[in-house]
């Protein structure tokens, strides 16, 4: 019992703390809206806290699935060398406000693109440097390095990704239990800001699923590094996607169905941004409406949350789906891309959307880069 409240502790400690600095800023913002370098300034630490908070939960979801043995790998093209300078640039935001002198390190020659689990790999390498930010001192450092060793067989590369800081290290007792799950390596009682214990251990399994083990090596006082080796496809240029900027969802007709209406104004403004014209609804059964009176051709994709009152998103594609086949009123009502949008982020949630005839299943908080790749590649299709 006393351990399950120290996890709840700490776990509470870790939402509360970026949290805090997310209404904190927010306030400054209010406060001073004319201030365009300090609203920029804080929406970018919003982005960073913002980030935490959802690796966090995670961390908590994959602990859930990797005790169950439901981690799966979901591979899908895209541009490694972007994920790995997005990545760089918030951990580099992290450590500049912790006083921490941070370096990315993409080492030539370097693949462009991968096929991977995306979502996998950024668990992995976010709980590493989130890691090197969180146990290091002001005037420490931290080296991310990602390097591209070559061809192994086939399409093949390995890839090498190492995190090192000097920070206050691992003990030789605690690194044979670094990766047992809430074994975090400080307490509340330390100087240092304790973790939840969870994310090296989900890191691990992460890397497991990959066909990877992490790596460690650390000297008290001194500091540790961390590295983990994985072998990825490479496509060649006839895989490769349109790199041809964000034009190809121009003029595409997108109806949204979302019954929190903050949701739906995000959403929106995001299709906007890429050239779509957006139609949306708060409940399942206008969605169905507006489809059934639609001409054929009509909506070039339809999202839908997955949990809405009355008629849910599984049932609204369910019934669309129904209205297709020989001789129907509705022609397109099979071909139609329908996207689950959905906080329902498990494997099993997942499992349900496609079995309701979903063709893709994005998560909330809702990315716009992966919005875009997954309607770009549908229309494409």
């Amino acid at each position: 019992m006393q351990n399950k409240k120290d996890v709840l502790s700490r776990v509470s400690h870790e939402i509360r703390t970026p949290l805090n600095s997310i209404m904190g800023l927010n306030f400054m913002i209010e406060e001073n809206p004319t201030d365009v370098s300090l609203v920029s300034d804080c929406a970018k630490k919003i982005a960073s806290a913002s980030a935490h908070i959802l690796s966090l939960i995670n961390n908590i979801l994959d602990m859930e699935q990797g005790g169950e043995n439901k981690m799966s790998c979901n591979p899908a093209t895209f541009s490694l060398k972007q994920f790995l300078k997005t990545l760089s640039d918030i951990y580099q935001n992290d450590a500049d406000q912790s006083g921490v002198n941070f370096t990315f390190t993409l080492a030539d020659p370097f693949s462009e693109f991968v096929i991977a689990d995306k979502y996998i790999l950024n668990q992995i390498l976010s709980n590493l440097l989130s890691n090197a930010v969180r146990f290091n001192k002001a005037g420490g450092t931290i080296d991310f390095i990602a390097e591209d060793l070559g061809q192994t067989d086939g399409k093949n590369h390995t890839f090498r990704f190492t995190v090192s800081d000097t920070g206050i290290g691992i003990s030789n007792d605690q690194l044979k239990r670094i990766f047992t799950p809430f074994s975090s390596t400080t307490t509340q009682d330390d100087a240092a800001v304790y973790g939840t214990g969870m994310g090296l251990s989900v890191a691990q399994a992460n890397a497991a699923v990959l066909g990877s083990q992490i790596h460690v090596r650390s000297i008290e006082e001194q500091g540790s590094t961390f590295w983990f080796e994985v072998n990825l496809p490479v496509p060649d240029a006839v895989e490769l996607p349109a790199t041809n900027g964000r034009h190809e969802l121009e003029g595409a007709c997108i109806l949204i169905a979302d019954d929190i209406a903050i949701n739906c104004h995000i959403v929106s403004h995001i299709l906007e941004s890429f050239g779509c014209k957006v139609e949306i609804t708060n409940n399942g059964k206008d969605a169905l409406a507006l489809f059934a009176s639609s001409e054929p051709g009509h909506y070039d994709a339809i999202l839908l949350d997955i949990r809405m009152p009355g008629m849910d998103g599984l049932e609204v594609c369910r019934r669309i789906r129904a209205m297709g086949g020989e001789n129907s009123f509705s022609p397109d009502a099979l071909s139609v891309p329908i996207i689950a949008m959905t906080a329902n982020v498990m494997q099993a949630d997942k499992e349900k959307s496609f079995a309701a005839g979903m063709n893709a299943h994005i998560n909330k908080p809702i990315s716009p880069d992966d919005l875009y790749t997954v309607l770009a590649s549908l229309r494409r299709n």
